[in-house]
């Protein structure tokens, strides 16, 4: 057996290995793709937020008791495009901006004329919110509230 050959088959064998190697490092991934292990998983500790209408005021498009969800960013005021409008004379056009992120809700003022109190106490340009907090933008008065796990 000459040198080419024996190197031939030495490369042949290591080719194969690494072939080897490769392919079950391939089906280990796809087998961890396939039963979730590579994905991250939800954690069970989210909290679901709405806000609760305690109060019209001088909003007639609003319903005492009615509930909003609160997911991502949510305005409020007079304007067009708002989430919650208001026909309140005591509402700014884009009034206020409230933004829930990895369960901690922030209320922001957008520079309205009459503010934002919270619990009434007035905020400066934003403030964290929780459950059972109460919210008056113009006449309307909100409450915060907190879903409930089934």
């Amino acid at each position: 057996m000459g040198f080419s050959k024996l190197m031939t088959l030495v490369f042949g064998i290591a080719f194969i290995i690494i072939l080897y190697f490769i392919i079950y490092y391939a089906l280990k991934i796809m087998y961890k793709d396939v039963k979730g292990g590579g994905r991250k998983r939800q954690s069970s500790t989210k909290k679901n937020y709405g806000i609760e209408v305690l109060s019209t005021g001088e909003n007639s498009n609003l319903e005492e008791g009615s509930i909003l969800l609160l997911r991502g960013t949510i305005t409020i005021g007079r304007r067009e495009g708002n989430t919650i409008k208001l026909d309140d004379q005591y509402a700014s056009g884009n009034h206020a901006k409230i933004i829930v992120k990895n369960n901690e809700i922030v209320i922001e003022d957008l520079n309205s004329t009459n503010g934002i109190f919270i619990n009434d106490e007035r905020i400066n340009e934003f403030a964290k919110i929780r459950a059972n907090d109460k919210i008056r933008i113009g006449s309307a008065i909100f409450k915060v509230i907190r879903a409930e796990k089934n």
